[in-house]
């Protein structure tokens, strides 16, 4: 491993409590650490035997090293995120499987001593409402490193889910990547509660939701999803502030939860997780599951289509379509795709100068968007609500996360209905992502969702024919069907990297099925 540079703060992930591993690999490595310390320094980590349920010292420094060496195996310069507040870790949260305590920071302040780690220290940023602050950031030191080289595990052999918790109540909301998003009033971050806990007896459908979702992440867990031209198992994406973030495209991340926001059962309740939401549509067009290619399917517009549905209006055109151009300086098509993201906003706000606000910040830095005038959005607005004045009360209305928790009730449909026939599915909310021979089941499952759930059959597009269209072209017209069949279900390059890694993982689970 060549040297790598000094920990960059940005470019880190939380610690994450809910790694374990029985491997013998891991004991030893855990042994060799342990027995490096002094004695006084073992008796330190072991801890008292009136505990009160929380997790050991040897537990923690176990927990530390499995997460380092996650990270490490992902990308070697990744740090991890270590809050260090008293307040950070509540021991009998069904958030916290493991029961970590805020012991944890004796036992990385040890490892760091002992030279195992490099660190620097969090920050609190008093100006610039919270958003240049940060917690303190570890990482595997080169003497650690040097250890972690002689494992040959790999992060999917481990248990990167022990009983984590996949049914989430949350007093925030939630951005499209399920990351929490803080309300600001003022200059100052309104304190709330990220995770609430609650009874599984508070709401009626929580044992199946969370039954059917362990489900579903058993099957993702088994499923290989990569994109077969990468060499490396990572993208780099453009943040809307200008930094770069690499997106890992890998089989540790895969793991989904429900989100349910504003403390409500009712509220959000979206499907998040999986590097696939965190990738572009044309990305994602790349993604093979278990090899095969595949295809994503829409639904057209769904929230004005919700809406318009309990208005009594079906309408299956393209809403966002203005059929004429309203600002010069864009063409139709980037138009339609400005008019979407405004209506979408304007549901979720409550004024328009929120709206407005809200809409230029999603944009990227240095961008048309983002020097849109408010009387240039109100009059793209206006004119959405002239083409469609049945939809006039629902902007700014705040509905956007009550209409969450339905097209989330329309995914679960869908996914349940995936997992039940053991193929997999991909969700990005209104989206979803399948091999291309389970395309028309898919279309019939979505079709038989909103019929359920909204009453009305909702109509769905897709930019990617399916095999099934494929095949009907064969006695139509024999060279548009020989174009396309090589272009959507012949992949013209397949890296040798990727092979490596999918035969690694169909071996692995191979040798797991033998045991």
């Amino acid at each position: 491993m060549t040297d790598i540079n000094p920990i960059d703060s940005r470019h880190s992930r939380p610690l994450d409590v809910h790694l374990w591993s029985e491997h013998a690999e891991v004991d030893n490595l855990v042994d060799f650490i342990f027995n490096t310390f002094t004695e006084v320094e073992r008796q330190s980590i072991k801890g008292k035997s009136n505990n009160k349920g929380k997790a050991s010292g040897i537990t923690l420094l176990k927990l530390i090293l499995i997460d380092l060496y996650v990270a490490w195996k992902t990308d070697p310069e990744l740090s991890i995120g270590v809050a260090r507040g008293n307040g950070a870790y509540k021991v009998n949260s069904r958030y916290n499987a493991l029961f970590i305590s805020s012991r944890i920071r004796e036992v990385i302040d040890l490892l760091i001593t002992r030279d195992y780690l490099d660190s620097i220290g969090g920050s609190h940023d008093r100006v610039g409402k919270g958003q240049g602050s940060h917690t303190s950031r570890i990482r595997a030191s080169s003497k650690l490193r040097e250890a972690f080289k002689k494992l040959t595990i790999e992060p999917y052999h481990l248990n990167l889910n022990h009983n984590q918790e996949c049914i989430i109540l949350s007093d925030y909301d939630t951005d499209d990547e399920g990351k929490f998003v803080r309300k600001v009033k003022g200059n100052s971050t309104v304190k709330k509660r990220i995770f609430v806990e609650y009874k599984d007896t508070n709401n009626p459908n929580l044992l199946s939701m969370r039954s059917d979702l362990q489900k579903y992440n058993k099957l993702l867990k088994q499923t290989y999803i990569d994109i077969p031209a990468l060499e490396e198992p990572f993208i780099t994406r453009q943040l809307k502030n200008g930094n770069t973030q690499r997106v890992q495209i890998n089989q540790t991340g895969k793991f989904v939860r429900r989100i349910f926001s504003r403390g409500s059962w009712e509220l959000n309740g979206r499907f998040y997780g999986g590097f696939w939401q965190q990738i572009s549509k044309d990305l994602r067009k790349q993604i093979y599951i278990n090899d095969i290619p595949t295809v994503e399917v829409d639904y057209k517009g769904l929230h004005a289509a919700i809406l318009s549905a309990r208005q009594g209006v079906f309408d299956s055109s393209d809403r966002y379509d203005l059929n004429r151009q309203i600002l010069p300086e864009f063409d139709l098509k980037q138009q339609r795709e400005m008019v979407k993201l405004l209506v979408l906003t304007a549901i979720n706000a409550k004024s328009p100068k929120s709206a407005f606000s809200a809409f230029r910040h999603s944009q990227p830095k240095g961008s048309m968007e983002k020097k849109l005038k408010d009387n240039q959005l109100q009059q793209l607005l206006d004119t959405f609500i002239n083409t469609h004045p049945y939809l006039e009360e629902d902007m700014c209305s705040d509905k956007g996360i009550e209409l969450m928790f339905t097209d989330s009730q329309i995914t679960a449909h869908i996914i349940n209905k995936f997992t039940e026939l053991n193929k997999p599915i991909l969700s990005v909310h209104d989206s979803y992502i399948v091999c291309t021979k389970d395309t028309e089941l898919l279309r019939e499952t979505m079709q038989q969702a909103t019929l359920n759930i909204v009453g009305t059959d909702l109509s769905a597009e897709q930019q990617t024919p399916s095999y099934q269209q494929i095949e009907a072209m064969r006695y139509i017209d024999r060279d548009r069907y020989i174009d396309t069949f090589n272009t959507v279900l012949v992949n013209k390059f397949k890296s040798k990297q990727y092979q490596q890694r999918l035969s690694d993982f169909w071996n692995y689970h191979d040798s797991k099925t033998q045991q």
